[in-house]
């Protein structure tokens, strides 16, 4: 992959990271916290929603995109299963949409529970539409795709607080809606030659069954993610109140930065390592990777933490203690992205179960924590507990990758994340009463994390002059396996 496309890539998660920290802020002084807790909880269904009823099929999108000739049948046999399902579900909750509602909001208000809905039947579609934009390195127009419904929310937020509109939960929710429509606008656009023959695509039974064995495993490893991501959200929203959970939303929201680096990294990553693999790359460039990745992952910790008192600066006075929120927030994503790496063995050996256990194990951390920490220390308990949770994760997926594929040097990569996890937690529990601010040690660890890895920085390097050297010399290469690490 050339440079040229992973900027395309890039270009959305960064925009839309930059967007959010306008975005965020905006919303927090224009709507009270238990609406912001409230947005929250729709996100999180919405997510649940994707996860549930694409069946992890859109994971066997990627995974057989290059091994099928017909690639509209193959969009075919992936999307129409979870579709299926999602309409029975549907037409299942209509006689108790009212009890959904106040269970999920507080408010027994139909409206808002059928919004919801839409929001997912709109979020579903669009994910398999935005998987042919990656498969096909469309890096720009996948870019284009994640701004505009930002841009489109920040400025229903804007109108929406103007003295002449309502400030309601309504409101807030029908301009979310309205910005997952614009995107799926723009993905249909996009992807109309692809989608537009897999309409009348023939798929057989058989088919559609070998893509299930697939994916099916993957249903319940994407359920308890869903879990571990979600846990602390459901602990709050019934074991702590609704400006709680306002409040660990916005933490959540402003570890924008490793999620920018997650959404570029797993956009790129999975098909990439794939068409090594088709290829017959030598597979060792994954150590290299994983290192590499470390390295970005400890640079944007320290980071955060010396820059994390800016946020007293753009949120009301209420939200004062995200600032030492964010740094757990901020592990989940970076985690998340570096298990990509390490976890790439069961993808290759197609052990779809070892994603379920160990998820499953991260899940069952955040569940006892939470349950043990939420009721007396509300987000800050949460934040915790989300935190480690993530590393459990992540040691878990690792471990298992290693174990059915092939065992590869782990004891830096423990060393390092588990060093971020508990300054995290430290500089949540001593922040608020430390004589020295916390954020000038996290700037001292800087230079120190630069120096530890400056063997990947350099490998980094080389690696962007490379590939700018071919890209001058093959401005359009066909069939590049892959940046070189």
């Amino acid at each position: 992959m050339n440079i040229r496309t992973v900027l395309a890539f890039a270009i959305g998660p960064i925009a839309t990271a930059v967007l959010g920290l306008v975005t965020v802020p905006v919303i927090a002084w224009v709507f009270p916290p238990a609406d912001v807790g409230r947005l929250n909880i729709v996100q999180i269904a919405v997510s649940f929603g994707v996860l549930l009823f694409n069946l992890g099929l859109d994971r066997a999108y990627v995974r057989e995109y290059h091994e099928w000739s017909d690639r509209g049948a193959l969009l075919k046999a992936c999307f129409t299963p979870g579709l299926a399902l999602m309409l029975l579900v549907m037409l299942a909750t209509i006689p108790i949409d009212e009890r959904l509602a106040d269970w999920l909001f507080g408010l027994g208000h139909i409206a808002y529970y059928w919004t919801l809905v839409a929001c997912v039947v709109v979020s579903f579609v669009s994910r398999f539409l935005s998987l042919i934009l990656r498969m096909q390195d469309r890096g720009m127009a996948f870019s284009l795709s994640q701004i505009l419904p930002k841009v489109i929310l920040l400025l229903a937020v804007g109108v929406l607080a103007l003295p002449a509109f309502s400030r309601s939960f309504g409101a807030l929710e029908a301009a979310y809606l309205a910005s997952l429509l614009a995107v799926l606008l723009v993905y249909s656009l996009n992807t109309w030659r692809e989608w537009s023959p897999a309409l009348l695509a023939p798929v057989s039974r058989a088919q559609v069954r070998g893509l299930l064995d697939y994916g099916v495993p993957l249903i319940f490893a994407g359920v308890a993610y869903w879990g571990l991501d979600a846990t602390s959200t459901l602990a709050l929203r019934s074991l702590s109140t609704l400006p709680e959970l306002a409040i660990y939303s916005v933490s959540m929201s402003f570890a924008g930065v490793g999620v920018v680096f997650q959404t570029i990294f797993t956009v790129l990553w999975a098909p990439m390592v794939y068409k090594w693999v088709a290829h017959g790359v030598d597979m060792r460039r994954v150590d290299h990777v994983a290192q590499q990745a470390l390295a970005v992952v400890c640079t944007i910790w320290a980071l955060s933490g010396a820059l994390s008192w800016l946020t007293d600066f753009v949120l009301p006075a209420h939200y004062a203690q995200v600032k030492y929120l964010m740094l757990c927030c901020i592990g989940e994503p970076l985690l998340y992205t570096l298990s990509e790496v390490t976890c790439v063995g069961i993808g290759i050996t197609r052990r779809s179960m070892l994603s379920l256990w160990s998820t499953i194990a991260g899940l069952v951390v955040n569940v006892v924590i939470s349950v043990w920490l939420v009721p007396d220390h509300g987000a800050a308990g949460a934040v915790v507990a989300n935190s480690v949770a993530f590393l459990v994760f992540f040691v878990a997926r690792t471990e298992a990758s290693a174990h059915v594929w092939r065992p590869f040097p782990r004891a830096r990569l423990y060393a390092f994340v588990t060093a971020g996890v508990g300054l995290s937690i430290a500089t949540l529990v001593y922040g608020p009463r430390a004589p020295v601010h916390l954020s000038l040690v996290w700037l001292a660890l800087l230079p120190v994390v630069i120096w530890c890895f400056r063997t990947e920085w350099a490998g980094m390097y080389q690696s962007v002059l490379h590939s700018l050297r071919l890209e001058r010399i093959y401005p359009e290469p066909e069939e590049d396996p892959g940046m070189l690490p």
